[in-house]
């Protein structure tokens, strides 16, 4: 629906209300809403995404990067949706293992346990059979085209004389002349030819280009990542465009591509006094965005700064995804034992072993709330079972959400 303003007409700006037709026979009026937007990060990534269902603290996740926050529904809601269309697995592995995978619905989703990421995959068949089967709609008179008619893959015919996408105008919009496009505000009721290879060469373009920059995001999010692992504080809270372009450049030039690379120049920080703020008067302290430039990594380098005189942290032991799920395994069986089936499927079944460094040893909760609240009322049965089937006791527990 258009609503006009109660003084005069519409401006000249252009606007386009995208709509998203509900699915017949489904009483959810957010089905359609979810399946645009799969199909809209699908263009983008064609062999499966991953996305955030609800606001977290995982280091990956933005504001706003969820599917609770972009289509305005909560996780269970979401959920009960992707149901219609979609089947969901618990674990990367059992969507790997399943011999039908997607059990004749379009899409699949999984949760990888050691990443800790949702990703959603395509059912890559049956959506090319259902395209296949759309009906071509006629712009000019919509009515239902054979599938028989054939449209050339290089021309599209379009109501216009105008290449400029900017002279769309809505239906409702009453300043236009005509609902087609128009030149110096003149209407033409013509057809033309408009190549569709020259609009493909802007679109690959704008493609590769936001592309190219998820890329060298995802690089700066992983650099900055592992200065807090290895430093600690950084003074960088939001990564703009323009850090982004740094760090991507001082990771392909000056540490020649690699992440390791730049862990051991953190490391080398972190192992001095002076660099880490920490020598006498403590004036200085080597920050993220000083330690990226080329001068002060050839002085770093060079035997500038005194190294190594600096006491490093303990490094935890990261579990791989076998050992974590053998400790889950027999922790998980001793505890059912204590708590019983009920509560164990109702408050365990998510909670996942992250690390364990001589006697402490981290767990990643789904919630605050769920964190809080096994801690006050199972806190000694889960310390039990850990103490028990890793021979130690003395642990003490670590929450994350």
């Amino acid at each position: 629906m258009s609503v006009l303003p109660k003084k005069g007409l519409c401006s000249k700006k252009s606007f386009i209300i995208l709509c998203y037709r509900s699915e017949p026979g489904l009483n959810s009026p957010y089905l359609g809403l979810l399946k645009g937007q799969l199909n809209y990060w699908f263009s983008k990534k064609p062999n499966g995404f991953y996305k955030f269902l609800e606001p977290c603290n995982h280091p990956l996740y933005k504001a706003g990067d969820s599917w609770s926050e972009e289509l305005g529904i909560s996780r269970r809601v979401f959920n009960a949706i992707f149901d219609l269309i979609g089947i969901r697995y618990n674990s990367k592995t059992a969507f790997r293992e399943a011999k039908d995978k997607f059990q004749g619905k379009l899409y699949a989703s999984y949760h990888d346990r050691k990443t800790h990421k949702m990703f959603f995959i395509r059912n890559a068949e049956l959506h090319q059979q259902k395209e296949k089967t759309l009906p071509i709609t006629n712009i000019s008179n919509p009515k239902k085209i054979s599938q028989k008619t054939s449209i050339p893959q290089d021309k599209v015919i379009l109501k216009s004389t105008n290449s400029s996408l900017s002279n769309i105008r809505s239906s409702n919009d009453t300043n236009c002349l005509s609902y087609g496009w128009t030149i110096g505000g003149k209407n033409k009721d013509s057809f033309t030819n408009i190549t569709a290879s020259s609009i493909d060469t802007k679109i690959k373009a704008q493609t590769k280009k936001s592309d190219d920059f998820t890329e060298a995001k995802k690089i700066a999010e992983e650099m900055k990542n592992i200065w807090m692992e290895e430093v600690g504080e950084c003074e960088i809270k939001y990564l703009s465009s323009t850090l982004v372009s740094r760090l991507y450049d001082s990771h392909s030039t000056i540490f020649k591509g690699s992440l390791e690379n730049w862990r051991s120049y953190c490391r080398k920080i972190a192992s001095s006094k002076f660099l880490m703020g920490e020598g006498k008067g403590g004036a200085f302290k080597a920050w993220l965005t000083w330690a990226i430039k080329s001068e002060n990594y050839e002085r770093i380098e060079a035997g500038e700064f005194i190294l190594n005189d600096r006491k490093m942290k303990e490094e935890a032991t990261i579990l791989t995804t076998e050992q974590e799920a053998e400790i889950e395994e027999k922790a998980g069986i001793e505890l059912m034992k204590k708590v019983g089936m009920l509560a164990f499927k109702q408050w365990f079944e998510e909670i996942d072993i992250v690390s364990y460094q001589g006697d402490k040893i981290n767990l990643k909760a789904p919630s605050l709330f769920h964190r809080d609240y096994i801690n006050r009322k199972y806190r000694y049965q889960i310390l039990s079972a850990l103490e028990k089937v890793l021979d130690n006791k003395n642990l003490h527990l670590n929450y994350s959400v």
